[in-house]
């Protein structure tokens, strides 16, 4: 029976995890903490944080 609850407790979280991916839009504009426009998309991975 723990089975099968943890089964349906997984599939509840990925039916969940879907959704919220489904809700991010890559077209929406981003903002950074201080609610500045970020342009250019994603930060390069190599680019420091400074």
């Amino acid at each position: 029976m723990m089975k099968e609850q943890l089964d349906r407790i997984e599939a509840k979280l990925d039916a969940l995890l879907d959704a919220l991916a489904d809700e991010y839009d890559e077209e929406e504009q981003q903002f950074d903490l201080d609610g500045n426009l970020i342009e250019g998309g994603e930060r390069d991975e190599n680019e420091s944080l400074d």
